[in-house]
C-alpha cells in the first residue's frame, strides 16, 4: 500500500526534490520510456567533507523516477556524466529489478567541478562521502532497497563507497572493476601475454605489434600527417607516441574485445596497417587537449587508484623505447607534477571484501586485461564473482550465456527479498 505522503510525492516529484536540503537546481528533462519522469539535479557538496568551511561545488545528479514503491539503482559514475543526462540512457539493472535510476557524476569531472580545483581534495574518501550524502538525501524519498552499481572506474567507486559506508545500500553490482595496488601494475601485462584469448590469438596480436614496428619508417609519415591534421599535441615526440600506441594496442585490443580475424595479414598495405592502428589504438589517447576530460582520472591514478604499466621488452629489437617507467607523469601530466601514491584505500577494500562484505556481485570479462586486477572474494561466500569466458570490458549481464544470466538473476532475486 502507498502512503498518502507518497501519493503527494508522485503528484509533484519536482517540488519534493526542490524541498530537500542543499538542492541548487532542478531541471526537468525528457525521460526514457521505462520511467515516468526524469530531472537533472545539482546538489551542493563540500569541496572537502572534513572541512566544509572551505567551500562547496555543485554535483550533477540525474534522477529517473519509476515509483516511490520501487527500489533504486544508484549509479556511481567514475567520470563525467553527460551520457547519463540523455533520455536514451537506461541501466540494465533497472528493468531487471523494476527500479528507479539515480545517476551521480563523479566529483571534479564534467559539470561537477568547483570554480577553482585543488587536486588535494580529489580523493576516494571525499568521493565516497559525496555518494553517502546523496544516499542520505534521497533515502527519505525512496525507502525501498538501494542497489549501487558502476562500470570500470565507476565499479571501483562502488567498492570504495561500500567499504567506507557499508550500510548505505543493501547490495552492489560493480562491473569490470579493477582494484590496483601500484601506479603501474605489472599484472595486466602478464595477463595479456598469458591469459587473454587463446595462445594463437595472443601470438597474432604480438605479431601485429611487431609488424607496426617493422613498418614504422613507412608509416611514420602517415602517422605524423594524421596527428597534424587532428592538431594533436603531445608531451613527447610524435615518434615516441607512435611506440606508445603500439604498446597500448594489445591492451586496447583485448579490453574492447576486437576480433582476431580483423587483424591485417602480412600482405596488407602500409595504409591498411596504419588504419587499423588508428582504429584500435588512436594517438588521441595521448593528446593533451583530448585528454582534458579524463585528466582528473590520471590525478587519481597517481594518488590512490593506480593503473597499468607497459612492457617494451618483447619489442627491444624493434623499438627505441626501452623504459616506460613513469609514463603517466611523462605523457599525461604537466611538467613538475608530483603526486605521492597511497594504496591504503585499495588495501581497505581488499580487507573488506575478504571478511565483512556481503551481497556484492562482481562481474568481469575473461579476456579483459582489467580482470588481471579484479577484486578477489578470498573465500567470502556472501559475495559472488562471475567471469564471462572471453568477455571484454563490455561484459554485462545481457552479454552473458544463459546459464550465467540465470545464476546472476537468481542471486539478485534472492538478495532483493
Amino acid at each position: 500500500m502507498i502512503a498518502a505522503w507518497q501519493i503527494g510525492f508522485s503528484q509533484n516529484l519536482e517540488e519534493r526534490i526542490k524541498s530537500l536540503p542543499g538542492i541548487i537546481s532542478v531541471e526537468k528533462m525528457e525521460h526514457n520510456p521505462f520511467f515516468t519522469e526524469a530531472m537533472i539535479i545539482m546538489v551542493k557538496q563540500p569541496i572537502d567533507h572534513l572541512h566544509p568551511e572551505l567551500g562547496s561545488f555543485a554535483q550533477r545528479v540525474v534522477l529517473s523516477n519509476l515509483g516511490f514503491d520501487k527500489p533504486v539503482v544508484f549509479i556511481t559514475e567514475g567520470y563525467g556524466g553527460a551520457y547519463g543526462a540523455t533520455p536514451k540512457y537506461l541501466n540494465e539493472l533497472c528493468p531487471l529489478l523494476n527500479a528507479n535510476q539515480l545517476f551521480v557524476e563523479h566529483r571534479f569531472f564534467g559539470k561537477s567541478v568547483p570554480d577553482s580545483i585543488d587536486w588535494k581534495y580529489l580523493t576516494v574518501e571525499n568521493a565516497a562521502a559525496d555518494h553517502h550524502h546523496i544516499v542520505e538525501l534521497f533515502k527519505p524519498v525512496y525507502t525501498k532497497k538501494w542497489i549501487s552499481t558502476g562500470i570500470s572506474k565507476g565499479g571501483e567507486t562502488v567498492l570504495y563507497h561500500r567499504a567506507l559506508y557499508p550500510n548505505d545500500v543493501e547490495l552492489s553490482v560493480p562491473y569490470v572493476a579493477p582494484l590496483n595496488f601500484s601506479v603501474e601494475e605489472k599484472r595486466h601485462d602478464r595477463f595479456i601475454r598469458h591469459q587473454a584469448g587463446t595462445a594463437s590469438e595472443r601470438k597474432a596480436v604480438v605479431q601485429c605489434q611487431k609488424e607496426f614496428l617493422k613498418r614504422k619508417p613507412q608509416m611514420m609519415p602517415l602517422f605524423e600527417q594524421y596527428c597534424t591534421g587532428k592538431n594533436y599535441k603531445f608531451r613527447v615526440s610524435t615518434s615516441e607516441i607512435y611506440d606508445y600506441c603500439v604498446l597500448e594496442f594489445a591492451f586496447a585490443f583485448w579490453q574492447w574485445g576486437r576480433p582476431v580475424d580483423e587483424i591485417p595479414s602480412s600482405a596488407a598495405t602500409d595504409q591498411e596497417f596504419f588504419s587499423y592502428l588508428i582504429k584500435t589504438s588512436s594517438p588521441d589517447y595521448f593528446d593533451i587537449e583530448s585528454g582534458k576530460p579524463t585528466y582528473p582520472f590520471f590525478v587519481q591514478a597517481l594518488k590512490q587508484l593506480g593503473y597499468y604499466g607497459y612492457n617494451p621488452k618483447p619489442f627491444r629489437r624493434l623499438m627505441k623505447l626501452t623504459d616506460t617507467k613513469g609514463y603517466i607523469l611523462k605523457l599525461f601530466m604537466p611538467a613538475n607534477t608530483d603526486f605521492a601514491y597511497d594504496p591504503s584505500m585499495s588495501l581497505l577494500v581488499k580487507k573488506y571484501l575478504k571478511k565483512d562484505a556481503n551481497q556484492i556481485l562482481l562481474i568481469y570479462g575473461g579476456s579483459d586485461p582489467w580482470t588481471a586486477s579484479a577484486a578477489r572474494t578470498r573465500g567470502n561466500k556472501k559475495i559472488l564473482k562471475v567471469v564471462q569466458p572471453e568477455g571484454s570490458h563490455r561484459t554485462r549481464i545481457g552479454t552473458m550465456s544463459e546459464s550465467q544470466r540465470k545464476l546472476v538473476t537468481e542471486t539478485l532475486e534472492k538478495w532483493m527479498k
